[in-house]
C-alpha cells in the first residue's frame, strides 16, 4: 500500500530541498588553514562523507588524525590506506582507525577510553557517522536504532571526551569545534519534534522518516544546547546537502520511493566532495556562529520552528543526562 505521507515527505527533500551551490564560496584547498598540531576526531570516517572529511584535513598537516567507525576485519587499515593513497603518503598527517559502534555504550565508553589515553587535546570532532533506515531496530541499550546511533551515541561520545575538548579550549590560541551532523531529514520528525515516550523500543508504529527526522531533529537541539552550556567550544549543527553516497544508495534497495526518484537523483544531488563542504566549513572557517544549525555552505536557520524550540532543547539534553547516568 502506497504511503501517501512518505510520498510527500521524500518529495520535500528530494526536489524542493536545499542545494549545495549557495551560501558562502569554500574551497577546502585553499580555505581551510593550516591544522598543524591539532588532533580531529571523524565518526564514519570509513563512510564516503566522512573519508573525504578526513582527506581534505589530511592535506592541511594536523598532528593526528581519528577514524572512527565500526569494527572490521582489517581493523580499519584499508580505510587508512585508502586516505594515505588520495593524499599521497609523503604528504598525509598521520590517520588512526578507532573502531566504535555507536549502537553499544560499551563501545563507545571503550573507544572515548582509548582516545583519551592516546591523545591530551582535542582540537575538532565531527560527528558524521549515522544511518538511514527503513527497518525498526534496536540497540544494545534497547532505544531506536536510528536515535541511539544518529544522535545518542554521539551524545555520550561527547560526554565523555568533554573533559579533553575543554582542557584543548584552555591553551593559547585555541579554536576547539564540534560538528554535529544533522540533515534537512529533520523536517520529517513526528509531531513535537521527538517523542520522548517511545524512545527505547524499535518503534513499529512509527514510520522510518519520522524516527530519521526525530533524530536529526535531537542532533540540531543538542548543537544548540552544548554550546549554551559550554561557550568555550564552538559547536554547530550542519545539514550536508544532497548526496549519493552509499547509505543513501542502500536506501534505494528497501524504498520503493527512493528507488523512484532515483533516476533523477543526478540532477538534484552531488558527489561527496563537494558535499563536504559545510563539514568543513564549519569546522575551520571564521565567522562560524556556535550553537547555530547551518545548511550548504554556510546559510543559517533554515531550520523547522521545533528545531528551534529551545525548551525541547532543554527537554533533550536533560533526558540525555538521565539515561547516560553512570555510564563511563
Amino acid at each position: 500500500m502506497l504511503d501517501f505521507q512518505a510520498l510527500i515527505a521524500s518529495a520535500r527533500v528530494t526536489l524542493f530541498a536545499s542545494g549545495n551551490q549557495r551560501g558562502v564560496a569554500f574551497d577546502p584547498a585553499r580555505d581551510i588553514p593550516s591544522l598543524a598540531g591539532k588532533v580531529i576526531l571523524v565518526t564514519g570516517g570509513a563512510g564516503d562523507l566522512g573519508k573525504q572529511v578526513a582527506i581534505e584535513f589530511a592535506r592541511h598537516k594536523p598532528a593526528r588524525i581519528y577514524i572512527a567507525d565500526l569494527p572490521c576485519a582489517d581493523h580499519g587499515a584499508s580505510v587508512v590506506r585508502g586516505i594515505r593513497d588520495a593524499v599521497a603518503d609523503e604528504h598525509c598527517a598521520p590517520v588512526t582507525y578507532l573502531e566504535i559502534d555507536l549502537a553499544s555504550f560499551q563501545s563507545v565508553s571503550a573507544a572515548a577510553a582509548q582516545l583519551r589515553a592516546a591523545e591530551d587535546r582535542l582540537d575538532i570532532a565531527v560527528l558524521n557517522a549515522g544511518i538511514m533506515r527503513v527497518r525498526p531496530g534496536t540497540t544494545a541499550e534497547g532505544y531506536e536504532i536510528a536515535f541511539g546511533i544518529n544522535y545518542l551515541g554521539h551524545a555520550l561520545l561527547m560526554r565523555l571526551l568533554m573533559p579533553t575538548l575543554l582542557r584543548t579550549a584552555e591553551l593559547p590560541g585555541a579554536d576547539v569545534r564540534v560538528v554535529a551532523v544533522s540533515s534537512e531529514g529533520h523536517v520529517m520528525a513526528p509531531k513535537g519534534g521527538i517523542l520522548f515516550d517511545k524512545l527505547k523500543g524499535p518503534c513499529e508504529d512509527i514510520k522510518y522518516y519520522q524516527r530519521y527526522g526525530q533524530s536529526k531533529v535531537a542532533v540540531i537541539g543538542f548543537a544548540r544546547e552544548l554550546a549554551k552550556r559550554h561557550p568555550q567550544i564552538r559547536v554547530v549543527a550542519v545539514h550536508p546537502g544532497r548526496i549519493i553516497t552509499g547509505m543513501a544508495r542502500g536506501l534505494q534497495k528497501e524504498s520503493l520511493l527512493f528507488r523512484a526518484t532515483a533516476p533523477i537523483s543526478p540532477i538534484f544531488c552531488v558527489s561527496p566532495a563537494i558535499g563536504v563542504r559545510n563539514h568543513l566549513w564549519a569546522a575551520t572557517a571564521p565567522g562560524v556562529e556556535s550553537g547555530k544549525y547551518y545548511e550548504p555552505v554556510g546559510v543559517p536557520d533554515k531550520e523547522t520552528a521545533v528545531a528551534k524550540d529551545p525548551s525541547l532543547a532543554t527537554r533533550l539534553w536533560e533526558w540525555t543526562e538521565k539515561e547516560l547516568e553512570g555510564v563511563a
